[in-house]
């Protein structure tokens, strides 16, 4: 009897694995299908925004779908866009940093609730509740954004270590109690990076590129050095004026290649369309993280009755929401991007584009597009068009 038990429960299980095989060989047919509606509604951006480059690859159950390459890397010497075209990230950056916490974490090397003077001495003590790793990740902890020195003596300037950072904002009042209110903030996720290298003994950028980027096999991934010459890197565009933001309709200019060291945990990686997707798929791949670190990963952390929508770098859907969602998007001059991780239905996109395109701040090429995109790979309701 029991015997014919075992038997039956195994004819079960296969039978509940060659359905779900079905069905997710089925949504991978359905998808591929609807490859032309996602290529329009590339082409419908493009258009729209007058962007010079855009880079975008749709990942499906590991299979990428879709790799769409439009416009030009370099428009004054007609480079045109390809899937080796390194971009820049922005604060797709941040995710990274989120990732490389939870690692450092799991080995036991950072405590996620100590003052972060524990792991930073020379960051002064504020008033209030005490600065912490998880507050940090998690843009709780009140430190202010990057921003309000925008000048060109800024991104002149190279800083080749995250503790040469600290003294762009160090001594500034916190924008409010640490645990009080969610602020973004590009200079908490340095502050995080200096108490990575001091709890690791290595290099911030080291650990990161020893941790993730090299043990994912991220060829076209780094920290980026303007100084340096970088293959198959994107030139810069926009319609903005980057300290004004005033918008020519009219024209595209060339954005200089300004320094954005001053923020390399928050936003100063470069990556291509393809890497980002294998990076978004390897989250819930057995290897990079531990269970518990998954779980730290999706659960929005609260402090008394505030809740955060940020977690170890992406935006973490709510318990609400019809699909389990991890994203990123990034923008600065001359620059968008954006990645969204869906765990539970094995789908990962990333889009970027090379400009400040018209009617990019609306943030539609770094969030509404790949959640369009997601929706007709998937068959799900469409996201209202962005007017």
């Amino acid at each position: 009897m029991r015997l014919a038990f075992v038997w039956l429960l195994a004819l079960l299980l296969f039978a509940d694995a060659r359905s779900s095989s079905a069905q997710s060989h089925d949504q991978l047919a359905s998808c591929r299908d609807r490859r032309p509606a996602m290529r329009n509604a590339l082409a419908d951006i493009q258009r729209r925004q007058r962007n010079v480059g855009l880079s975008a690859v749709v990942m499906l159950g590991g299979e990428t779908v879709l790799a769409e390459n439009l416009g030009y890397a370099d428009l004054e010497h007609r480079v045109p866009v390809t899937g080796e075209t390194r971009f820049g990230v922005a604060s797709i950056t941040k995710a990274f940093t989120g990732l490389a916490l939870l690692k450092l974490h799991e080995a036991g090397r950072i405590d996620l609730d100590a003052p972060i003077q524990r792991y930073v001495p020379a960051f002064p003590v504020k008033a209030g509740r005490a600065i912490t790793p998880r507050l940090l990740a998690a843009h709780l902890a009140g430190i202010r954004h990057w921003g309000q020195e925008r000048n060109a003596a800024l991104y002149a300037r190279h800083f080749d270590d995250v503790n040469e950072i600290l003294a762009l904002f160090k001594d500034d009042t916190l924008v409010a109690p640490p645990g009080t209110k969610p602020s973004y903030s590009s200079y908490g996720y340095n502050l995080i990076a200096a108490a990575l290298q001091s709890a690791s003994g290595v290099k911030y950028q080291d650990f990161v590129g020893r941790e993730i980027i090299s043990r994912l096999d991220l060829k076209n991934t780094d920290f980026d050095d303007v100084r340096r010459v970088l293959p198959n890197r994107a030139r810069r565009y926009s319609y903005y004026d980057p300290w004004t933001f005033a918008v020519d309709s009219t024209a595209v200019f060339r954005v200089p290649d300004w320094d954005y060291s001053h923020n390399i945990a928050g936003g100063n990686m470069y990556s291509t369309a393809a890497d980002l997707v294998r990076f978004g798929r390897a989250i819930e791949q057995p290897g990079l993280l531990s269970k518990e670190s998954l779980e730290l990963l999706y659960r929005r952390p609260k402090v008394g009755s505030v809740e955060a929508t940020m977690s170890f770098g992406f935006y973490v859907s709510d318990s609400t929401a019809p699909h389990k969602l991890l994203n990123i998007g990034g923008s600065n001059a001359g620059l968008q991007a954006g990645l969204f991780v869906y765990p539970n239905d094995d789908l990962v996109i990333a889009v970027l584009s090379n400009t400040w395109g018209i009617g990019s701040s609306s943030g539609e090429m770094n969030g509404v597009l790949l959640s369009r995109l997601a929706a007709i790979c998937m068959g799900w309701p469409e996201p209202a068009r962005v007017k």
